[in-house]
């Protein structure tokens, strides 16, 4: 089931006879009063089920023509829509009409974190069954805050009794009106072409072994001037699985190199690096027998010992953010490059790009084969207005190379549920539920229908190794179990570091916290049992 229909009721059209209109050539706001249906994606928590943050859907606000007095939240004319992933607003205009534009006005506050969506689709209808898409209503960006921004598309007119207006929601969005222009005349409008309305945006099919490239792949963190480089000797239990000294089995099949976050942030603000911090982080993923050599040297061993000369694990670089402040980056192609200007941050990326690519081809690995780029924060900065072009000029040159593109947001993080939009090849989800005891069980199921929903694979987190860290990480198990992202997903996997929380579950003689280990390798082989663990099914989120 795609729609989660749990806080407005039925959305399914009731069938009505066709009301009697005069026919005219007038062009007017056809939903001027109307009332509507709505449906969300993905289950809202339970503090936003309130007509603060998600209006009714009796609510008359979207069509009664009324319009703000003030640009703020707190405004009376503002129809307000929190969390679920997405909506579809349903319209029954009473009888077929030519239709030929829409317009949508919302608010935009960033105090608040009011914001608004990448673009509103337009979707009509003449018999409720088979619907196209006739529009989308783009470029909501705004330079200031707050402020209310009007938007509009036209198109051919086409015949149409019903129309749904489709947008993601990552936070909060409010809007002031919804109007649809058309006549009722439909001499000269054309037929519907019944289109897929939401199978590219809601597969409702978790990513695959096969779009990432992968089925495991094990966040290999490096880059820090406080931590030693990785060895073969650290790398070897996460390459194989290892019993009582001896290889047994393969274990990680893909390694994400990504940079320590305190290389790139401090507290929550990005590092303003220049390019010889950037150089040295690539410097660092080809150091002499570590590394990348050392994860080379573990897979060539591995397979030795296990009558498979030939074994690859797969590699992903990361691509690090270039920071708008930085003013002399330096020096490419022949000039400085300035990162205010969106052609120079193109051509960082760019050059970042083809220096690992070249580093990695150089050395002519034998058992490691790249397979992509990860695109490092894990929020979209809508704020920053070169940042879609930047997007797209990176993931498209990333597939020239015949590579893929990417990203790991955090759960409900902006941008999550736009990430085709964005030029993602592949993202993999956050449940953040590893790090907080008061993050309930029903997170991870939360998070595995929206990973579904949207197509994406799914994080595992382990956070510590205490007690309670080594009953969250199993219960990410269980859950993948239940939900079939044990099998049916690829995934990544987070440990604090290498060595980290595996490395230590490993080498550790508590059989509690080695079993970590163990039941990580039942998790990869698809073996792992659900009814091991005990959920505790009457906590929500809050």
């Amino acid at each position: 089931m795609i729609a989660k229909v749990d806080f407005y009721g039925d959305f399914t059209l009731e069938p009505t006879p066709e009301r009697s209109v005069e026919r005219t050539k007038e062009r007017k706001n056809l939903l001027l009063g109307l009332p509507q249906k709505i449906r969300n994606f993905e289950t809202i928590p339970e503090m936003h089920r309130t007509d603060w943050f998600n209006s009714p859907s009796s609510c008359m606000k979207l069509t009664d023509g009324v319009r703000a007095k003030e640009a703020t939240c707190f405004d009376e004319a503002f129809f307000h829509f929190t969390g679920g992933c997405a909506r579809e607003i349903l319209y029954d205009l009473g009888c077929v009409c030519a239709i030929s534009g829409a317009s949508v006005s919302l608010l935009r506050e960033d105090t608040t974190g009011v914001g608004v969506p990448p673009r509103i689709t337009l979707l009509a209808s003449e018999d409720g069954d088979g619907w196209q898409a006739v529009g989308d209503i783009t470029q909501f960006c705004s330079d200031s805050s707050p402020v209310i921004i009007n938007r509009s598309v036209e198109f051919a007119p086409v015949k149409a009794r019903y129309v749904k207006f489709c947008f993601n929601v990552s936070l909060h969005i409010w809007i002031e009106q919804l109007e649809l222009y058309g006549c009722t005349d439909t001499e000269g409008a054309l037929d519907i072409v019944p289109t897929d309305e939401s199978g590219n945006d809601f597969p409702n099919s978790f990513a695959s072994t096969e779009a990432l490239g992968s089925k495991d792949v094990l966040l290999a963190y490096f880059c820090h001037e406080s931590k030693e480089p990785i060895s073969k000797d650290v790398f070897l239990p996460h390459v194989a699985y290892i019993e009582n000294g001896e290889i047994k089995d393969t274990l990680f099949d893909g390694y994400l190199f990504l940079p320590y976050v305190a290389f790139l942030y401090e507290g929550y603000k990005k590092r303003p690096l220049t390019k010889e911090k950037w150089q040295y982080y690539i410097d660092t993923q080809f150091i002499d027998g570590f590394n990348m050599d050392a994860l080379d040297e573990a897979a060539k061993e591995v397979g030795e010992k296990l009558g498979m000369p030939d074994y690859k694990v797969n590699v992903y670089f990361s691509i690090l953010y270039p920071v708008k402040e930085v003013k002399e980056f330096g020096v490419i192609d022949g000039r400085n490059l300035d990162f205010s200007l969106l052609e120079d941050r193109k051509a960082a990326l760019k050059w970042l790009i083809d220096e690992q690519y070249a580093r990695f081809n150089a050395k002519k690995y034998e058992h490691l084969e790249l397979k992509g780029y990860y695109w490092f924060t894990e929020e979209i900065n809508y704020a920053d207005s070169q940042l879609l072009s930047l997007l797209r000029f990176t993931t498209d040159y990333v597939r020239t190379l015949g590579l893929i593109t990417t990203w790991i947001p955090y759960f409900h993080a902006s941008g999550y549920n736009d990430w085709k939009n964005l030029g993602f090849d592949v993202v993999c989800y956050q449940p953040n539920y590893a790090f907080n005891q008061a993050v309930p069980d029903s997170r991870l199921f939360d998070a595995a229908e929206t990973a579904k929903l949207l197509g994406m694979c799914i994080e595992l987190e382990v956070g510590g190794v205490q007690d309670w860290n080594i009953e969250r990480i199993k219960k990410y198990y269980a859950a993948g179990a239940i939900t079939g992202y044990m099998t049916d997903a690829a995934h990544m996997y987070y440990q604090d570091g290498v060595p980290g929380i595996y490395y230590r579950a490993y080498t550790s003689d508590d059989p509690k916290l080695h079993s970590v280990y163990n039941d990580t390798y039942r998790f990869i082989k698809g073996t792992f049992k659900a009814d091991e663990i005990e959920f505790n099914t009457e906590e929500s989120e809050k």
